[in-house]
């Protein structure tokens, strides 16, 4: 009987947080130059291998709120996020201390790119940044 009293007086309610989701995939370079043009379909793609990716919560929630994921020798990486809408930036090294990270590309070949992550779904988001050679 107090129970049934106690929960219509409408006391406060648990706001439980949604769980964070994997996100993954895969990193690659696509090198152009000399011969080929950025525009043309020759160019070699590698795996962006030692690098990393900076996660930003968009639109920024504070300090704190970007994450980084590590690339691999293939350019895998994984990491988990709280849902919300994410901007994806390529980094030169995820240990690097230096703040602002700066991007690994240039704005205009793929970098920022973005993503959504949705509460209960893993997500394979594969990413490829052009670069031009001299």
């Amino acid at each position: 009987m107090l129970a049934a009293i106690l929960s219509a007086c409408g006391g406060p309610t648990a706001t439980v947080a949604p769980s964070p989701v994997t996100v993954s995939g895969h990193v690659q370079i696509r090198a152009c130059g000399g011969a080929y043009r950025v525009d043309q379909s020759g160019c070699q793609v590698r795996p962006y291998a030692a690098g990393a990716l900076e996660f930003q919560l968009t639109p920024p929630a504070g300090k704190g709120s970007d994450r980084l994921a590590d690339t691999d020798a293939s350019g895998r990486y994984s990491i988990l996020l709280p849902p919300g809408t994410w901007t994806v930036t390529a980094v030169a090294s995820a240990t690097s201390q230096e703040l602002p990270r700066l991007p690994a590309f240039p704005q205009g070949h793929g970098s920022p790119r973005q993503i959504t992550v949705i509460p209960g779904k893993a997500i394979t988001a594969d990413f490829v940044y052009t670069i031009e050679l001299l």
